[in-house]
């Protein structure tokens, strides 16, 4: 089974640049759509990941002794490139299920940005994307 049948394809993603302010994922990770957002150059080349783990670990010293309004500002101000993971742990396309989800497991992450050879964003693959597949092909093989 390849990469593409099976991971979150670029079509469906959420983006960001390493300028954007953290106020701008906010929505995005509050309505716990994706857990990953990858942060693109302006020619869609990865240039870092932001998940929402990374995204609260830098909201959580603030949060509980801060007002609403330092809070506002805080993340008005922090910059996407100054909480993103770089560099990002890719695969392209063309790389076995097994081998990504060897690197997933090597790596200790739960997704691979999953790039063309010019380092382009095609997609994500998470871990579930894997689950789902092995699933998949243990029940198409029950007779």
């Amino acid at each position: 089974m390849s990469l593409l049948a099976i991971m979150t394809s670029r079509a469906k993603l959420i983006t960001t640049h390493g300028d954007a302010n953290l106020a701008s994922l906010r929505q995005v990770f509050s309505q716990a759509r994706f857990q990953h957002v990858p942060v693109v150059d302006s020619t869609d080349k990865v240039i870092g990941i932001v998940s929402v783990k990374d995204y609260f670990k830098q909201l959580s010293p603030v949060m509980d002794a801060a007002s609403d309004q330092a809070i506002g500002l805080f993340m008005r101000t922090r910059k996407v490139h100054q909480v993103m993971v770089s560099p990002v742990i890719t695969v392209q396309a063309d790389v076995s299920l097994r081998a990504a989800a060897a690197m997933l497991v090597e790596n200790n992450i739960s997704c691979l940005v999953v790039t063309d050879k010019h380092n382009h964003l095609l997609g994500l693959l998470s871990w579930k994307d894997v689950v789902k597949a092995a699933l998949f092909a243990k029940s198409a093989q029950k007779p």
